[in-house]
């Protein structure tokens, strides 16, 4: 299972870009406790806290209870965050709650969508 998992393409250098701009990120996930094999094998707390597993939570997306404890949790506004996921129901969710939706395409388009929403990118000089 481990084995299975790696960074989609451009994936890592986007999240690396966000967060040397001061971005606070969260992983939103349905995941149960594989997400300790997911961490185990990528890192991804170098980027993002675990804070949203549905296996501590008890909820799952799409409840539209689960996205309130998130904003609830981190004391924002809901139109202040970003949810990315690849499954449109999910995203839909978010949208119904008040966040912002974006539907996960591939790196490069999420780009694309996170500057037209106005999120400041550090381009990697390669």
């Amino acid at each position: 299972m481990r084995r299975g998992y790696s960074y989609i393409d451009g994936v890592e250098q986007l999240l690396l870009d966000l967060k040397q701009n001061n971005y606070e990120m969260h992983a939103f996930t349905n995941y149960p406790i594989w997400y300790r094999i997911i961490e185990d094998k990528l890192n991804i707390s170098k980027y993002l806290s675990w804070t949203f597993c549905s296996c501590m939570y008890g909820k799952r997306k799409p409840d539209p209870d689960f996205y309130l404890a998130v904003v609830e949790h981190l004391k924002v506004d809901p139109a202040s965050c970003i949810f990315v996921d690849d499954r449109i129901k999910n995203v839909e969710a978010a949208v119904g709650v008040g966040i912002t939706g974006l539907q996960f395409k591939n790196s490069d388009l999420l780009r694309q969508d996170l500057l037209r929403l106005g999120v400041d990118i550090a381009i990697d000089a390669q």
